[in-house]
């Protein structure tokens, strides 16, 4: 295997598909060095330069310069071929003997020449035939610094792999032979020059190197296997910066390997992390170099939602997950139905396919909380997150889950750095209230608590928080997972937290739309009194509003300042009017007074939603759509089954009184809530209820109802259902075919039996049990209807 071609392979793929394509460092640095020579710019010398490096072939031209652009001599050629035999102790016991004129007792590499000009190779084994490594020029002298060629340097590499000028193919000059097989067999890849060019430092290189992983005359294992190195098997790489149990950093960990190996290479590029590879090891077991694997691409990407059969990637694609899916990290091997919900939106996700395009794994990089953080506190300019990234190049920036650039910073934004993912995380999340304590001690604040929660604090907010006092009203400037970067007075940064507010009463409690997890992990509600009069605290209820404080105990709730739509939400140019969906896009929906519900993009059937169904939108520092509220557009919020009247009681002794209800049976001896109402809904009949936040005496008023409508003998082939069935969804989980439509079946579609009056377990029994069947929608398709219900007998 030739790991030249290989590469081209890859690149050449990853152009036409337009995937991330993991590739060994030197070809997936886009240009950056990977080497402990700091004056390589192409990836391709950059990595054999290292690999040479490593194994002490090479050690550059002084500090750590390499000279990629000079030439050789053939004094310096000799010496690398000399050390890429794993000979080089041997030429101190040649410096004293004179084989050549030229080269003089002084002479720094006079014990590299006499070796070389001693040593035959490819002999036989009765001691006959074979050819010096090198030869003088006929005149007695060896011109150690005359500038080598190309033809010269690739008979000399032929000959250290074994091959004679009887092995190779005739030519009209000596050195025909040794070109066209060295081309053959792949050591020449990636150098083209004529026979009598000089070859540069770089060149040498890269030819060095291919040699390490061609197979010599015979064998069957690459020259590499003769130095006492060796080619794992392979395996993923789950960690570039493992450590070993002798306390080593900086390790490589795959899956397979009980423990890290450790290895002297520079930092290997971050992106490899994850990748299907072969370690490339020396004698001592180190890694000098790492070859991805030949079959399928790899694709690295940020979360912006995650559902149990599919994750939505930066950009609004959704891609296919099966639950089963093994997904790899850092702590251990796992699936994807097991982690799925603890997915943030901005979460590094590295997707591997086969050859055959299948989703093979997933790889979560390590994204552990940041320890150091950043303020842009002046007018941005520039990146003032330099401090966080430092020298590295190519990193990605992520602002509130999306991608971003820097003329996307603003002034009060807090940045982390995940060095291993190479993401800068911004954010702009900000909580207004009051400095309610400290811990341990003021001047060493490593946790605050505002609004009744506790958030972690961070270096970066030490200084700011020196100039506060308990009791202040202060703006915590916060990270995405809610730790304390900074912090200001509210007169100069405000609370941008946002959250749907349930009211008991004047009382509130909000939980925010952001996860913001307190000291302990745990998410975030905050919940006080408030100023409003039991009128206006009704209207509150359910509303999206920013939270703040400016009183203990108390909670400060302002609407979202946004509007109505523009014009229609197009589901596939993923617009609203003439508006970009942002990617993290955030969809409520509510029905009447009822509490607003977050739905996906799945729930949403219809191929548009007209703007007089949309009563709110909001949008980011971009003036990307992030938010919208639906005014019951999906039917998902009601619930389903068959009506059940009843009344409920309330007053006191001397004045009592009884309410009409409604509640729907949705299994066996199973009802929904009652929800007061005066609806004429007759019992048994088919319905949708849904409640209000409205209640009396405890019990929610209904805000609205529907009557399902039915489709009979329809047959159980008419149902085309998806492979994986979330039980746990509503989105719909395959359609139904009519003579005078196509209707999406809900996820918690409802079946029941009205010979044995009792309730299937799942539409799968339904249908085994009866050849035709009664379907109840809610909706006509067009509108967003779904089938409900489903019965049989």
């Amino acid at each position: 295997m030739k790991i030249k071609r290989f590469l081209a392979g890859l690149l050449a793929a990853a152009l036409v598909c337009g995937l991330m394509v993991v590739v060994p460092a030197s070809a997936a640095t886009g240009g950056t060095s990977t080497s402990g020579f700091t004056d390589i710019t192409d990836p391709a010398v950059a990595e054999a330069a290292e690999v040479l490096r490593l194994l002490g072939v090479v050690n550059g031209t002084g500090g750590t310069s390499f000279n990629p652009g000079g030439t050789l001599t053939r004094a310096e050629f000799c010496k690398m071929a000399i050390e890429i035999m794993g000979k080089g102790e041997e030429a101190s016991a040649q410096m004293n003997r004179t084989i050549f004129l030229d080269v003089k007792g002084d002479h720094w590499a006079r014990g590299y020449i006499n070796l070389a000009a001693s040593t035959r190779l490819g002999a036989t084994e009765e001691g006959g035939g074979g050819e010096m490594l090198m030869v003088g020029v006929g005149d007695g002298t060896f011109r150690p610094n005359q500038t080598i060629t190309f033809a010269e340097a690739v008979t000399i590499m032929m000959r250290i792999l074994g091959y004679t000028a009887s092995d190779v193919a005739s030519g009209s000059s000596w050195y025909s032979g040794y070109l066209s097989s060295a081309a053959v067999i792949g050591l020449t890849d990636g150098v083209s020059l004529t026979w009598n060019s000089t070859i540069t430092r770089g060149q040498t290189a890269i030819l060095f190197e291919n040699m390490l992983y061609t197979n010599p005359k015979g064998a069957e294992t690459p020259y590499l296997t003769q130095l006492g190195g060796s080619i794992t098997d392979e395996a993923v790489i789950i960690s570039l910066d493992a450590t070993a149990a002798d306390g080593t950093a900086s390790c490589i960990l795959t899956t397979g390997s009980a423990d890290p190996y450790k290895t002297n290479h520079v930092p290997f590029d971050s992106t490899l992390a994850g990748a299907r590879a072969k370690l490339v090891l020396d004698k001592n077991s180190k890694v000098i170099a790492i070859m991805p694997s030949e079959g399928g691409t790899q694709r690295t990407t940020s979360v912006v939602s995650a559902e149990i059969n599919s994750v939505t990637v930066s950009g609004g694609e959704k891609l296919d997950v099966p639950p089963t899916t093994t997904v790899y990290r850092e702590s251990g091997e796992t699936t994807y139905k097991d982690i799925y919900l603890n997915l943030k939106t901005g979460s590094p996700l590295v997707l591997h396919y086969g050859v055959t395009g299948k989703l093979e794994y997933l790889y979560l990089p390590s994204n552990l909380a940041a320890e150091e953080a950043a303020v842009a506190k002046g007018t941005v300019s520039g990146n003032p997150f330099a401090s966080l990234v430092g020298n590295d190049t190519g990193y990605q920036i992520v602002k509130n889950g999306l991608p971003a650039t820097l003329s996307d910073i603003r002034q009060y934004d807090v940045a982390t750095y995940d060095k291993a993912s190479k993401t800068l995380y911004v954010s702009d999340l900000r909580l207004t209230g009051v400095y309610e304590n400290v811990s341990p001690s003021p001047a060493t604040p490593l946790t605050v608590t505002m609004m009744g929660a506790t958030f972690p604090v961070l270096s970066s907010a030490y200084t700011d928080l020196s100039s506060f006092k308990i009791g202040d009203v202060i703006t915590l400037l916060l990270t995405s997972d809610g730790q304390v970067a900074g912090a200001v007075s509210p007169s100069v940064a405000k609370s941008t937290t946002v959250g749907v507010v349930e009211m008991k009463g004047t009382n509130a409690t909000v939980t925010p739309l952001a996860d913001i997890r307190d000291a302990d992990g745990k998410k975030v509600v905050f919940s006080g009194a408030t100023a409003y009069s039991e009128e206006s605290a009704a209207q509150m209820q359910g509303q999206l509003v920013t939270v703040s404080s400016t009183k203990l105990g108390m909670l400060s709730l302002s609407r979202l300042s946004g509007s109505g739509a523009s014009g229609a939400l197009d589901m596939s140019t993923r617009t609203l009017g003439s508006d970009k969906l942002a990617d993290n896009v955030v969809l409520y929906e509510r029905v009447g007074k009822g509490a607003p519900v977050e739905i996906s993009f799945d729930q949403l059937t219809r191929t548009t939603v007209p703007a007089d169904k949309i009563t709110y939108v909001g949008k980011d520092y971009a003036g990307r759509v992030n938010f919208i509220v639906f005014d019951d557009v999906t039917g998902d919020q009601y619930t389903y089954g068959f009506a059940k009247k009843g009344t409920v009681t309330g007053g006191s002794s001397s004045m009592s009184y009884s309410n009409t209800c409604v509640s729907v049976e949705i299994g066996n001896d199973t009802y929904s809530d009652q929800l007061i109402t005066g609806a004429a809904i007759t019992e048994n009949m088919p319905i949708g209820i849904t409640a209000s936040l409205d209640e009396i005496d405890g019990f929610h008023k209904l805000s609205n109802w529907v009557t399902l409508k039915a489709v009979e003998n329809v047959p159980r082939s008419a149902f085309e259902l998806n492979e994986y069935i979330n039980p746990e969804s509503k989105a719909p989980i395959g359609t139904v075919t009519t003579r005078d439509m196509v209707l999406p079946v809900a996820g918690n579609v409802l079946c029941y039996n009205k010979t044995t009056k009792s309730w299937f377990a799942s539409l799968d029994e339904a249908r085994a049990y009866s050849d035709t069947l009664t379907i109840y929608y809610d909706r006509a398709p067009q509108e967003g209807g779904k089938v409900r219900l489903v019965v049989v007998g």
